[in-house]
């Protein structure tokens, strides 16, 4: 079982599968803009899950899209996946994630700030 809240929290049971598209929105609430990682070779796209009080480049789990390895969906998102293997033997409990944008430029922007990861036994 996988779900996302309307707040982005994301509830997965332990060991199960999870896709998602991420919609990296580069204009803003009001007036937003589909950012496509294919026509942007330069670009580099993080996801990092991590445990309360860890930093990013710590996280126990670590996802890297960019325009070779990623697969998108019909409107160009990223879709992020995380295999079974990825979190069979983590504790049930509360975990964060966060999405990183390297720009290639060294410019790296926050996306997604930390925010809610529950993994469920």
């Amino acid at each position: 079982m996988n779900s996302i809240s309307n707040n982005g929290f994301i509830l997965l049971t332990r060991g199960d599968t999870f896709k998602a598209p991420l919609f990296i929105n580069w204009g803003s609430k009001a007036c937003p803009v589909r950012y496509y990682i294919k026509r942007h070779p330069e670009v580099t796209v993080y996801l990092g899950i991590m445990e309360p009080h860890q930093p990013f480049e710590n996280a126990v789990i670590r996802k890297t899209y960019n325009a070779e390895n990623a697969e998108v969906n019909e409107c160009g998102d990223i879709i992020v996946k995380l295999k079974s293997t990825d979190t069979e033997y983590l504790l049930p409990g509360k975990y964060y994630y966060e999405v990183k944008i390297d720009l290639g430029d060294s410019d790296i922007d926050t996306i997604i700030p930390k925010t809610e990861f529950f993994i469920l036994n």
